[in-house]
């Protein structure tokens, strides 16, 4: 059997990418206030899963240099993550965040990560992008494998893929520590292209 060619990135590359309520695009300089006022409107309910919520987008600035350091990152040939905003279609406002990370190019596999902004959970935004950005994965950017990766205490973020039907491949024991809850579990959920039914946004049955 013939080793597959790896993954490539796409070009153009496939965005925006848009759903009934929500865009996904990249981060620009304009975006920096709402980036800013979306980590700071509650940081201490993005930690601990998130550690770069307790020192980045301290200030506006700060957010812009992140956005700056955003758009090196996707012109640089030799990194392989993709950080996006998200944002509401039907006003504008960021939301949170998702994106492509931790590319394998030789096994066309990416981990999509997704954060949201407090006021705004409950509404369904992280199921409903993690959707779209599985879709767009697999029949825009090429890819045939996408994970979610998430705590074991990380009840929430556990709840995007179970909604979803993709399913838990693994689990690493006390495998990190995260402040104020000392060691916690690695959880890998996985699902394949050829078992992602993009018309129902799941796993088929």
């Amino acid at each position: 059997m013939q080793t597959p060619a790896p993954w490539a990135e796409p070009e153009p590359l496939p965005m925006p990418i848009e759903s009934e309520r929500l865009v996904l695009r990249w981060l620009e300089p304009r975006d920096a206030r709402s980036l800013h006022e979306a980590v700071e409107e509650d940081r201490d309910s993005l930690l601990p899963w998130l550690p770069w919520a307790e020192d980045d987008h301290a200030t506006v600035e700060a957010s812009a240099r992140r956005i700056a350091w955003f758009e090196g990152i996707r012109a640089d040939p030799d990194q392989l993550d993709y950080t996006m905003g998200l944002f509401e279609r039907s006003t504008g406002a960021l939301l949170g965040g998702s994106g492509l990370h931790r590319i394998i190019p030789a096994w066309r596999d990416a981990e999509v990560g997704y954060w949201l902004r407090a006021s705004r959970r409950g509404e369904g935004f992280c199921t409903e992008s993690t959707v779209g950005l599985i879709t767009s994965a697999f029949e825009q950017w090429g890819f045939r494998r996408i994970r979610l990766v998430c705590a074991g205490g990380n009840t929430p973020s556990q709840g995007v893929p179970a909604r979803l039907g993709i399913r838990l491949e693994g689990r690493e024991r006390a495998n990190r520590w995260v402040d104020g809850r000392g060691w916690e579990d690695t959880l890998t959920y996985g699902v394949l292209r050829e078992e992602w039914d993009a018309d129902r946004g799941r796993v088929r049955a």
